[in-house]
């Protein structure tokens, strides 16, 4: 028996060459799709970096522009600081010695006295605390310099409920006091001048004199102040 014979078509050349270019480009454009996206990636994490860096020196730039800026403006309040509150008067504003000098190895230099130059007399004009019972103890001093007999200072302690809380923009809060007492004419008289120029603030709301040149009764209402401590707040900024 013969074996019958299977014809198998040959395949087409040109076929073959296309199937091949097929495969060839399907590559190609496979690679190209992996190098693209690739790129597409490296070129968004270039230009996030490059970003990033951008607004790290702007920051940098801004915080050595406030630098300078605080450093000039720190030499000029010196400058006026030594110009208003020191100055070359012989007296500070509450009418004592203002400063002295001495010579120490050849230099002289300028000493501020116990009761203080302009500066520390401002500086110092509003405590930071609220503090009553020290407050009376300072306006009985001064009665009692001024010899104003049976001196009285009434007033509400508010220790229990003041703040005293230092804040970034603290103001002045107000004490009110009655003072009366009786003395002579120029006692009265200093007794004003004395609260005028008190390194603590005294505003006189509301005075009364009665009697005579010798036996004068003084009432007065007076509103003082204190005011609570500034923080400085120095903070840090992250840069996303």
């Amino acid at each position: 028996m013969q074996t019958p014979k299977l014809n198998t078509p040959k395949l087409n050349t040109k076929a073959l060459q296309i199937n091949k270019q097929q495969s060839s480009m399907m590559i190609i454009v496979a690679v190209a799709t992996v190098i693209t996206v690739f790129s597409l990636i490296s070129a968004k994490t270039l230009l996030g970096q490059a970003a990033y860096q951008r607004r790290v020196i702007n920051a940098r730039h801004s915080s050595a522009q406030q630098l300078n800026d605080d450093i000039k403006n720190a030499n000029t309040l010196v400058t006026q600081y030594n110009n208003v509150f020191i100055g070359t008067s012989d007296q500070n504003i509450i009418g004592h010695i203002n400063h002295s000098t001495e010579v120490v190895n050849g230099q002289t230099i300028v000493t501020a006295p116990p009761d203080g130059d302009n500066g520390r007399i401002v500086t110092d004009a509003l405590p930071t605390l609220y503090n009553f019972p020290a407050l009376l103890t300072s306006v009985s001093k001064i009665l009692s310099d001024d010899s104003i007999g049976s001196p009285s200072i009434g007033g509400t302690d508010q220790s229990t409920t003041a703040d005293n809380s230092p804040s970034d923009k603290p103001a002045p809060i107000k004490i009110d006091l009655t003072i009366s007492g009786s003395g002579t004419y120029s006692g009265s008289e200093k007794l004003i001048k004395d609260l005028e120029r008190s390194i603590r603030p005294f505003d006189v709301t509301h005075l009364t004199l009665t009697g005579n040149e010798s036996n004068l009764t003084v009432d007065l209402n007076v509103s003082t102040y204190y005011q609570p401590a500034k923080t400085v707040n120095i903070t840090s900024k992250e840069i996303h």
